[in-house]
């Protein structure tokens, strides 16, 4: 029996059984509602953290695969009577699969598989990447050169003369499954291009004029 104290006005200054029971039930419906709550925001911090780490290392990882200095062709100067390997090394071209694969596997990627699309190129180190190359450039700007029908077709927006080409990167991070090793996740993916550029020749120095005597 719960004691009831009488106040001057003769109203009830306590709380009946009831009243306590239904508090006390109400108080453990809420306390049970909060400690179901922290392993949830425990294991969300934990998602979260981790995609958050896969994001950045997924936009370190695609700057270092589209760097400036990796797509670069330096054009050389057309000799009078040049040589097939001279004219080609005179002009600007189209990024060529051997000159993708070149780079990629500088960067530690191996080369998995092709489509009429892209080619794709995987690496594991730590985490396992995925970077798919596309194989039509897009153009870098609106003043673009006329394009030829054969090049239309098979490499893209910009034609072969054009300067400075964009060509597509998808980049994917897979991370390891810890209950089932061997099984990858998608965790992250980021998009980004690679900026062809041709440099025009390096000016030829001028013969130093022979001594007279």
């Amino acid at each position: 029996m719960i004691w009831v104290k009488k106040d001057s006005s003769g109203g009830s200054g306590g709380f009946t059984l009831v009243e306590v029971l239904a508090a006390l039930v109400i108080l453990g419906i809420i306390f049970t509602g909060i400690v179901a709550v922290f392993p949830q925001m425990t294991l969300f911090n934990k998602v979260t953290e981790a995609k958050l780490d896969t994001m950045n290392l997924a936009r370190q990882e695609i700057a270092e695969v589209t760097a400036r200095d990796n797509w670069i062709k330096q054009l050389q100067p057309i000799p009078v009577n040049p040589t097939p390997a001279d004219s080609a090394a005179g002009v600007p071209d189209h990024l060529s699969e051997a000159k993708i694969t070149g780079v990629m596997t500088g960067e530690g990627y191996a080369l998995t598989g092709t489509t009429t699309d892209y080619f794709r190129y995987q690496k594991d180190d730590g985490y396992r990447f995925e970077a798919d190359v596309y194989a039509k450039c897009v153009l870098y700007s609106d003043s673009a050169i006329d394009l030829t029908d054969a090049e239309t077709s098979s490499t893209g927006a910009c034609a072969e003369r054009e300067m400075k080409k964009l060509y597509k990167v998808h980049l994917k991070v897979y991370k390891e499954a810890a209950s089932n090793p061997g099984t990858y996740q998608l965790s992250s993916e980021t998009f980004s291009y690679i900026a062809y550029t041709a440099l025009p020749p390096a000016p030829v120095a001028a013969p130093a004029p022979s001594g007279g005597g």
